[in-house]
């Protein structure tokens, strides 16, 4: 391959390997040849020019972003053209290793040491490839699928070495365009002809796609009787066997992808969904920290990942059967937190993430988990008080914990402003927050009905004057949400209406009085209560003054 006319970029942290490499690209007569010893600096540089070809060192540096971050963030922010092509080396061949690097589908890779020769023969392949393939992936960076898909199908008539890649695309490009029907028929009829392992994945997960689980665990057992180590087909398999509510056999599965390759956000997200569904809390709590740490270096970075490491340790102390193993949890949750408050990442996330406003927010859920409601609303309270003073727009990472407080609260009419508010950001939730969210929603679905029916019935007899029955209504809205700020109000008021049409007050309602006033006794309010609050005041200290 002469590399005369191409713009090659070398990441590598180790100097005398730089440098030959930087030899070895030379004597392939490339004369336009950038090197960097980090990632950070790369990307940099990337901002500024574009490069044909980019050779990166899997790991540069303890600490630094590797090689495996590197080539997602350029493809993600789009700093490189759809023609560039990547090559992986590292000297590390162990199988988690090797199988993160090719899951990150660099255009080739390469084990330390290699030959002149054999960096010569992969370049050349690849850069062949890529531009055989070129129209296609120009289309597939503009997501435009439909066109994608038309480029691959005329790609397929040419005569290349490269159809079989041509084939994988066009599987793909299928599956994004929601229309996996079109990818099994053409992988049903590729497996009559031969049956290679790409296909033998590809049809499983179009299975899996089309919710046809049980062919997904059969095409799947089938790759792993030929192959065991392949962490996709561990994959598949646990995910069909959720859906078939074999949690046992998913859990498992799914364990095994990781021991197998444990470097991907996505699987471990799917571990997550898995263990909080079958309550396999050690799993989900593993599978977050991974998350975190994973995700700190990348483009994906997000608090939002810290947030749902703790969430996942307070989840397991919710669930813990004894109390020692709760307060232990409880204890753990605590540390990461206080350890937050030195995190490097945090630290420089520190205008976008209050650290004790969301400190407040995890009391408040650990006061729920003590039976401590009270001091829990205190908390929540306070925290979302000062988040509305803080910020204009509602930051999202408060939001999946706030929201866990104010189902356990019964602050219900709260946790729906919150989901309509995270709706109308149109912010993309990553899948922990999608299902705690979903899991909330449902856990809590027939009491919030229930809650939801009463204080309507209670609101529409107060409005018709019929006090003693609206109160009634309250009170029956207020066992499914005990420490509810609005049936509070609503109560206070209905009471106060009722007391006026006596001259002597009745003792027992005026100590009703003072029971429903402690639940907003000294807990900040948001306008709207407050300002109803405020309408009440006077008539209701005159009462219990």
């Amino acid at each position: 391959m002469d590399c005369k006319d191409k713009h090659v970029l070398i990441v590598e942290d180790q100097r005398p390997f730089l440098l030959l490499l930087r030899g070895l690209i030379n004597s392939m007569g490339a004369t336009e040849v950038d090197t960097k010893s980090s990632a950070e600096q790369a990307i940099a540089l990337c901002k500024k020019r574009k490069f044909d070809i980019v050779i990166v060192d899997l790991h540069l540096g303890a600490d630094r972003k590797n090689g495996y971050e590197f080539i997602e963030e350029l493809r993600i922010r789009k700093l490189v053209k759809p023609s560039t092509i990547f090559l992986l080396i590292s000297a590390d061949s162990a199988r988690p290793v090797v199988l993160g690097s090719l899951e990150r589908r660099p255009d080739d890779y390469l084990i330390k040491p290699f030959s002149q020769s054999q960096l010569k023969t992969r370049l050349s392949r690849a850069w062949n490839k890529r531009q055989f393939l070129l129209p296609v992936h120009t289309a597939m960076v503009e997501q435009d699928w439909q066109q994608a898909i038309e480029h691959c199908k005329s790609k397929m008539t040419e005569p290349s070495p490269f159809q079989r890649f041509c084939l994988q695309l066009l599987v793909e490009l299928y599956w994004k365009s929601g229309v996996p029907e079109n990818a099994l028929a053409l992988l049903l009829k590729l497996s009559k002809e031969k049956s290679a392992l790409w296909s033998q994945i590809a049809l499983a997960k179009t299975y899996l796609q089309m919710n046809e689980y049980q062919k997904a665990i059969d095409t799947a057992q089938l790759i792993l009787q030929s192959n065991r180590f392949y962490a996709e087909a561990y994959d598949i398999l646990a995910e069909s066997q959720n859906k078939l509510e074999k949690g046992e056999e998913a859990v498992s599965a799914i364990k095994h992808a990781i021991k197998l390759s444990p470097y991907s956000l996505q699987r471990h997200f799917t571990a997550c969904a898995i263990a909080r569904e079958n309550e396999d809390f050690e799993l989900a709590q593993e599978s977050s920290l991974s998350i975190w740490q994973l995700s700190k270096r990348t483009i994906h970075q997000d608090v939002a990942h810290w947030c749902s490491y703790i969430r996942s340790i307070l989840d397991a102390a919710e669930h813990a059967e004894e109390k020692k193993a709760k307060n232990r949890c409880q204890q753990e949750a605590l540390l990461v937190l206080q350890r937050g408050k030195s995190d490097d990442v945090l630290q420089r996330l520190k205008g976008e993430f209050d650290l004790d406003i969301y400190e407040q927010v995890v009391q408040a859920r650990m006061c729920t988990l003590d039976g401590k409601m009270m001091d829990a609303k205190r908390n929540l309270a306070q925290s979302q008080v000062t988040l509305e003073n803080k910020y204009e727009e509602y930051p999202i990472a408060y939001a999946p914990d706030s929201l866990k407080v104010m189902y356990d609260l019964g602050e219900y009419d709260d946790a729906l402003a919150l989901v309509k508010i995270m709706q109308e950001q149109g912010v993309e939730l990553d899948p922990n927050t999608q299902h705690l969210m979903a899991s909330e929603t449902a856990r809590s679905e027939e009491k919030q009905k229930l809650y939801q029916q009463f204080n309507r019935q209670g609101i529409q007899l107060y409005q018709e004057g019929k006090f003693e029955q609206a109160k009634d209504a309250f009170y029956l809205a207020q066992q499914y949400a005990p420490v509810n700020t609005g049936i509070a109000l609503n109560l206070l008021q209905c009471i106060l209406k009722i007391l006026a049409k006596f001259d002597n007050p009745d003792a027992a309602l005026v100590s009703e009085c003072r029971r429903v006033y402690k639940l907003i006794e000294d807990v900040p309010l948001r306008k709207q209560h407050q300002e109803k609050f405020d309408e009440l005041k006077d008539d209701l200290f005159t009462y219990i003054n």
